[in-house]
């Protein structure tokens, strides 16, 4: 590696708040200064306005439930993001498609899907929700309460290019 090469890798570190200490005097330089808080806040800035964007629902419920700054310093500071929007939202959106809360997984898997089919790709995506997503996403849109979990019933939602605009939905109960 050359010394150049060591030196952005050492600069991407600092913004992206990882590793070690520094022990190139250039880069303890830059460790301590307030110009490094400013590129940093300025990237996490600009990677939540792009997220905001395209991931609009997910955005919605993550800033209801007051992780969604949290969550998009923690996706920055631990992925090599991409400088293109529709990359960068299905990498956030796939590091929550596994989510403990039911109600992000599914929020963030519909996205997801919903960004892929749109874009072109053939596959189709099931996403199991524990309430009615159309309240979800009412609520969502107009600041509303969420819906509570509906324990006896779940709602099946598909995605993909060969149905009617692009997403049917079924629920089934049991008695």
């Amino acid at each position: 590696m050359t010394g150049l090469e060591l030196q952005q890798r050492g600069l991407l570190n600092l913004v992206k708040g990882r590793g070690a200490p520094p022990v190139d005097p250039y880069l303890q330089r830059v460790a301590g200064s307030r110009e490094l808080a400013m590129v940093r806040e300025i990237a996490l800035w600009w990677r939540t306005f792009q997220l905001e964007s395209q991931c609009r629902f997910t955005s919605r419920l993550l800033k209801r439930l007051g992780s969604f700054p949290a969550r998009v310093a923690a996706y920055f500071d631990n992925t090599a993001t991409s400088p293109f929007v529709e990359e960068l939202s299905l990498g956030f959106l796939s590091t929550l498609r596994v989510d403990d809360d039911p109600l992000i997984r599914a929020v963030s898997q519909f996205e997801y899907g919903f960004l892929q089919v749109r874009s072109g790709c053939n596959e189709s995506f099931e996403i199991l929700w524990d309430r009615h997503p159309d309240l979800v996403f009412l609520a969502l849109e107009n600041g509303s309460d969420l819906p509570e979990p509906e324990p006896d019933c779940h709602y099946l939602m598909q995605v993909a290019r060969n149905l009617p605009k692009l997403i049917a939905c079924s629920r089934e109960c049991t008695p």
